[in-house]
């Protein structure tokens, strides 16, 4: 063997091994835990006297809610009405809200516009559930 040749080889050699540990480093390496996709739901019961005009600007003024920076989106809408027993559609008014992770939840909930928003709707709820969930 050359050994000229073999000192030559020998740094590139151990650059290619050396960076196929790096490689391999990266790939095997656990990812960063990142936060999950958090779903805000809200059903109404709305007052039986509250107008259609009434529901249409509750149901704009979520849908407006959309312009929070920390609001990702906003699905608003009324029931589907069903004869399936299993299909509750006894609500008025329902929507879904995504937020990128809990901390944005968290400022939506001490939010001004949001506070606001809830205390004009809220004039009109008989009842009001809502599911917090964050994706798996």
């Amino acid at each position: 063997m050359n050994l000229d040749a073999s000192r030559q080889k020998s740094p590139l050699l151990a650059l290619l091994i050396a960076s196929l540990l790096l490689l391999t480093t990266f790939i095997t390496a656990p990812a960063k835990a990142e936060e999950a996709t958090v779903y805000h739901t809200v059903v109404f019961w709305l007052k039986p006297e509250t107008s259609a005009a009434t529901i249409a600007e509750i149901t704009s003024s979520i849908k407006d809610l959309e312009n929070l920076p920390m609001v990702e989106k906003v699905i608003v809408g009324t029931p589907v009405m069903s004869e399936r027993d299993i299909v509750d559609d006894s609500f008025s008014v329902a929507f879904t809200m995504i937020f990128k992770d809990e901390a944005a939840l968290q400022a939506y909930n001490v939010d001004p516009q949001h506070k606001k928003s809830s205390q004009r709707t809220l004039a009109h709820v008989v009842r009001g559930v809502i599911y917090d969930y964050k994706s798996q």
